[in-house]
């Protein structure tokens, strides 16, 4: 069987028992823990199904592991008795009927089929495979380095919201310390990042084929600036005049320094 409809039989199985799990809690809102745990089950299928142990595809499954299993835990323990994040709440309210029928089309099938394209290097490091000879050696540890990067930005960006909130003191402020001194969004701009970075390494074969992977890349960077992820955020705060204050100092995305805000006389 082609790996490819195998890897997305995989992942429809997957996605379906996540949607019981979310229908018995009547919480949809933990399609956001099948997320990250969705692409390991991406990787692992892709891999042992393929069964070509090479170093390169080992090294990207274990990329893929390491930050799937983590943004599951921190989202799995944030999420798992909470009430409903307000997200899923609107579509339930905007949605009225057949509130069933269309989470499991919506949210549940839908996130499936944007994580099968997102996935795409993956699948395709794991399916083309190549001796690590001296140019694809260069490519994935590059590839490597630049996924630090970005776990660095995207946990590091994690911890240092979740102790902030932790804080009493700070109730009613914005974070504007640590990494979210330089961009409003360090996590997203590290997954994104991480994303190019597997895009980097899925090309380590060389085969011109694998260049395909990297709509994956381009198409979770799209979402993350403009539909899902800083947008969201950013029309939550938009009336907050402490949140305003920080985005006209701050980068929305990319990790710049603070802006000087001269001072009106």
């Amino acid at each position: 069987m082609n790996p490819f409809l195998v890897n997305g039989i995989a992942l429809f199985i997957f996605f379906n028992l996540f949607f019981i799990i979310a229908q018995v809690k009547k919480n949809n809102g933990l399609a956001d823990m099948a997320w990250g745990l969705g692409f390991v089950v991406v990787a692992l299928t892709s891999l042992i199904y393929q069964g070509t142990y090479d170093i390169a595809s080992i090294i990207i499954t274990l990329l893929v592991m390491l930050w799937g299993f983590r943004l599951f835990f921190y989202i799995g323990l944030r999420n798992w008795n909470k009430p409903e994040d307000f997200r899923y709440v609107d579509m339930r309210n905007k949605w009225k009927t057949k509130v069933m029928l269309k989470a499991y089309l919506y949210v549940f099938m839908l996130q499936m089929s944007f994580l099968y394209i997102i996935s795409l290097p993956i699948q395709f490091a794991n399916i083309y495979t190549s001796e690590l000879t001296l140019w694809p050696i260069v490519i994935v540890s590059v590839g490597v380095l630049l996924w630090i990067t970005g776990f660095y930005f995207e946990a590091v960006g994690d911890a240092q919201l979740k102790a902030f909130k932790k804080d009493p003191a700070n109730k009613g402020k914005v974070m504007q310390s640590g990494l979210w001194k330089y961009t409003r969004h360090p996590n997203y701009f590290g997954e994104s990042v991480m994303w190019w970075s597997i895009g980097i390494i899925s090309v380590y074969s060389m085969d011109l084929i694998t260049l395909i992977g990297l709509v994956g890349p381009l198409f979770i960077t799209y979402l993350l600036l403009f539909v899902s992820g800083v947008p969201l955020l950013e029309r939550k705060y938009k009336n907050n005049p402490l949140f305003q204050d920080y985005a006209k100092r701050t980068s929305v995305f990319f990790p710049l320094p603070p802006k000087k805000i001269k001072s009106s006389s």
